[in-house]
C-alpha cells in the first residue's frame, strides 16, 4: 500500500507491505508499465526510481530514510509526518494551514 511519495517529481514511494511476496503490475494510458515485486518480508520499503532500495520493520526507521532521501535529491521538504501539524492528501504531505 502506498503511504507517500515526492511532491517535488522524484520516483521517490514509500509502502507498507500489505501483500508480502505479491507483484503488482501497473499500465499507464501513455503504455509505461510498472511492475513491483513487494518483499517477502519487512512490513516497510522505500522504492526509488522504480527499485526497492530500503526495506524495514520500523515506521520510524522508514520515515527518516525517506526524509533523508528527499533531503539529498532536491534539499528538503515537509520532514516527517506530524499529526496536527500535517495532514496527507494523496499520499503527499501538506502543512496544515497551507
Amino acid at each position: 500500500m502506498l503511504i507517500r511519495k515526492s511532491s517535488q517529481g522524484f520516483d521517490l514511494k514509500l509502502y507498507r507491505n500489505t501483500t508480502p511476496g505479491a507483484t503488482r503490475t501497473k499500465t499507464y494510458p501513455n503504455g509505461d508499465v510498472e511492475t513491483l515485486t513487494y518483499p517477502s518480508r519487512y512490513k516497510y520499503f522505500l522504492v526509488l526510481d522504480g527499485e526497492i532500495v530500503r526495506r524495514s520493520d520500523s515506521w520510524d526507521t522508514i520515515e527518516q530514510l525517506y526524509v533523508d532521501e528527499c533531503d539529498s535529491r532536491h534539499g528538503g521538504g515537509t520532514g516527517r509526518m506530524i499529526v496536527g501539524k500535517h495532514k496527507l492528501v494523496n499520499h503527499m504531505i501538506i502543512k496544515l494551514g497551507s
